[in-house]
C-alpha cells in the first residue's frame, strides 16, 4: 500500500469499529453519555431510522474496502473496482445527508436541547462517522467517476423512501400524518406537502453526492 492507501485503511477501519461499538449499544440500549435519546430504540427497531441504516451500510463499505486494499496490497487484484467506488460514494452520502438533517434541521427543533440530538450512539452516527466518511471519501479514495454516476449517490435515500413512504400513508390518523410513523417530521406541514418535499429530499441528497464528488476529483488531482 502506499501512503494513500494506508491512511484510507486506518480511516476505514475507524469507521467500520465505531459503527459496529454505535449500533450495538444502541440495539442493547447502552447510553454513556445520560438518558437523553432521541432517534433511538433498542432492538433492532433501530433500523427504522436511516441514521442507523446509513451509518450500517457505511460501516459495511468501509470493510469492503479495507478487504479490498489488503487483496489489492497481495497482488491478488490488481487494482480496486469500480463498483466500490459507487458504494463508497453512496454510502459517504447517505451519512452527510444525516449529519446535515440533524444540525440544521432536527437539532434546531429539539423540545429538550440542541445536543440531545448528538448523545449516545448518536454522538456517532450523527456526527463523527460522517466526517470520517467524508474526509475519507474525498482525499485518501480515488473514485474515478463521471458527473452521470454521481447520482449513484442517491440510491439509498430513494431505496429508504420506498419504506418510509408507505409507511406513513399506511398509519394516517384521521387522515392527518402521525408523528410517530414521520419520526423525521418532514411532512410537519401537512401530507400535501408530501408532493414537493420528497423531491427536495433527494435533490438535497445529490447535491451532497455532487459536492462530493467534485471534491474528490479536486483532490485527486
Amino acid at each position: 500500500m502506499n501512503k494513500r492507501q494506508k491512511l484510507s485503511f486506518v480511516l476505514n477501519s475507524l469507521i467500520f469499529l465505531i459503527t459496529v461499538f454505535a449500533t450495538v449499544s444502541m440495539i442493547i440500549g447502552f447510553e454513556f453519555m445520560g438518558e437523553i435519546k432521541v432517534l433511538s430504540s433498542a432492538s433492532f427497531k433501530a433500523f427504522k431510522y436511516f441514521t442507523v441504516d446509513s451509518n450500517v451500510f457505511a460501516g459495511i463499505v468501509a470493510l469492503i474496502y479495507m478487504i479490498d486494499l489488503i487483496l489489492l496490497s497481495k497482488g491478488i487484484i490488481k487494482e480496486l473496482p469500480k463498483w466500490l467506488s459507487y458504494l463508497k460514494l453512496a454510502a459517504a452520502t447517505g451519512v452527510t445527508l444525516t449529519m446535515m438533517v440533524t444540525v440544521f434541521f432536527l437539532a434546531p427543533k429539539s423540545t429538550t436541547t440542541y445536543f440531545a440530538y448528538f448523545m449516545n450512539s448518536n454522538l456517532f452516527m450523527h456526527l463523527i462517522t460522517p466526517l470520517l466518511c467524508i474526509i475519507s471519501f474525498i482525499f485518501f479514495e480515488p473514485a474515478k467517476l463521471s458527473f452521470v454516476e454521481s447520482f449513484t449517490g442517491i440510491c439509498p435515500m430513494i431505496l429508504y423512501a420506498f419504506y418510509y413512504i408507505p409507511n406513513i400513508l399506511l398509519h394516517l390518523d384521521n387522515g392527518k400524518v402521525s408523528t410517530n410513523y414521520d419520526w423525521y417530521g418532514f411532512l410537519f406541514a401537512g401530507l400535501n406537502t408530501i408532493w414537493f418535499v420528497i423531491p427536495i429530499i433527494l435533490l438535497i441528497t445529490w447535491i451532497f453526492a455532487l459536492c462530493l464528488w467534485l471534491l474528490n476529483k479536486k483532490f485527486d488531482k
